[in-house]
């Protein structure tokens, strides 16, 4: 049997959790009492092997000593948890039932010594009211029983003339039993106190954190919707597009991230791919990032032009406020014209890769990202493009990788990755190859933003140009 943490006992209703709470207590005051009787067993064999003692004492020390081991060999079992306070109940009873047992021929001295012993004991353990009254109850009957006439005629002479006084037995038995029923009443009362008290203060522990982890449950409910949200936002499948091969992969840092792709059809042969980075990530930017998005759908159609990145900058200046800001891409791919063309919001430049040449070049020139209050001035960057290249898109999450060295993964080493990846292979097969290179570079460390790779191959030449 364990201690249970108060994050498992919240989980239960709040009668098992505070039974599972007394369990527990109770089963690591019951080491240190069964410690002190094996440690008694032991002297007591002890002496009895140095000394003639009745055969009624040895054999107690022995029975003891065998409970100690009994324990010992049943506390990992699983129907010893289920029955442990049934268990504990019936180990006290048996032991306060049966007083004459340890106590014949042992003295008055050690018997008093004794009696007085288990009503304490018994106060540091947290039992139901019914167990404390049938435990005291038989605490009480057992000593009335041995400290009765008939349980000092038993006892000898000697120990009857000592509690007595010799000629005054019948009242000095009475006046023994009343203060055995007082002692037994004044421990009977500390004990129901004492757990009534523990009682209460763990209801109101379990109930506070009993209401935070139903918030945090809430919250956490709140997140995975929002997390669902945002993974329906992203494209579920790639476009269905003759002249071109695209793959995506977006790995958010935590439930709700921060990044964004996408690709809008204006044409038959052009296309534009967006990638956008929220700074930060987690539910805040989610949210802004949803509002980005449903802004690209209304400029659906300007999208080719960077004043759309314009107007963006102003949704994102009313929406929010200095210390959050958007990174965005728009990147025009234009068949039949064979171009490409990039409008770039402080994001990362786009890598182009030419099969003709095996060369990776940047293309899309800084400016400040959204919402920063600067006096943004979008441009448009331009390169042509052929059969079989490669356009990768991505965010910073992950050139800014480090490793287990503290080094960023960096542009350029992506690029080597991209150049030693794209001949012959698709983009989805590209995009995989990156990313495994990404995995082995930042080794044991963890994610510490969110990563997004959009991979667009090029098939077939543009119309009117030769192959």
């Amino acid at each position: 049997m364990r201690a249970t943490s108060i994050d498992d006992l919240v989980q239960l209703p709040e009668a098992l959790a505070l039974q599972k709470h007394f369990d527990a207590k109770n089963f690591s005051r019951l080491r240190w009492l069964l410690l002190l009787v094996a440690a008694m067993a032991l002297v007591g064999l002890a002496v009895a092997a140095a000394a003639r003692v009745s055969t009624l004492r040895v054999a107690f020390y022995v029975v003891n000593l065998a409970a100690v081991l009994g324990f010992i060999a049943i506390y990992r079992e699983q129907f010893f948890e289920r029955y442990f306070r049934q268990i504990v109940v019936g180990y006290f009873f048996v032991q306060m039932s049966l007083p004459e047992l340890w106590t014949v021929h042992s003295g008055l001295d050690w018997s008093l010594q004794m009696g007085a012993l288990f009503p304490l004991v018994l106060m540091a353990f947290r039992l139901r009211l019914l167990e404390h009254l049938v435990l005291y109850g038989a605490f009480w009957v057992a000593e009335a029983l041995h400290w009765g006439p008939g349980g000092l005629e038993a006892t000898g002479g000697a120990a009857a003339a000592t509690v007595t006084g010799g000629g005054g037995a019948v009242a000095g038995t009475q006046q023994l039993e009343i203060g055995i029923a007082a002692v037994t009443a004044a421990c009977l009362v500390c004990a129901g106190v004492l757990t009534q008290v523990d009682k209460r203060r763990f209801v109101a522990v379990w109930r506070r954190e009993h209401a935070r982890s139903r918030e945090r449950l809430r919250m956490r409910e709140e997140i995975e919707y929002a997390r669902k949200i945002q993974l329906s936002m992203l494209p579920q499948a790639p476009p269905d597009i003759a002249w071109l091969d695209l793959s995506a992969a977006s790995l958010p840092a935590t439930e709700v991230g921060g990044d964004y792709y996408d690709t809008f059809r204006l044409t038959p042969t052009r296309l534009v791919l967006v990638v956008a980075d929220v700074s930060g990530h987690g539910l805040a930017s989610g949210l802004l990032l949803s509002g980005v998005r449903s802004c690209l759908y209304l400029l659906e159609d300007d999208l080719a032009s960077p004043e759309a990145l314009g107007r963006l900058d102003r949704m994102v200046r009313r929406t929010t406020d200095r210390r959050t800001y958007v990174t965005l891409q728009l990147a025009v791919v234009d068949h039949e014209a064979g171009t490409l063309a990039v409008t770039s919001a402080g994001h990362p430049p786009l890598l182009h890769y030419r099969a003709a040449t095996g060369t990776v070049a940047a293309v899309g020139s800084g400016a400040p990202p959204l919402g920063t209050f600067a006096d943004p001035r979008y441009s448009r960057d331009q390169a042509e493009i052929a059969a079989g290249d490669l356009l990768v898109v991505y965010t910073d999450g992950i050139i800014e990788m480090p490793n287990d060295h503290e080094q960023q993964y960096g542009e350029e080493r992506l690029m080597r990755a991209i150049a030693r990846a794209a001949p012959g292979r698709t983009a989805r097969e590209v995009r995989d190859s990156v990313l495994s290179d990404l995995a082995n570079w930042k080794g044991s460390v963890e994610q510490a933003d969110d990563i997004t790779l959009v991979v667009a191959r090029l098939r077939g030449n543009p119309p009117g140009r030769a192959a």
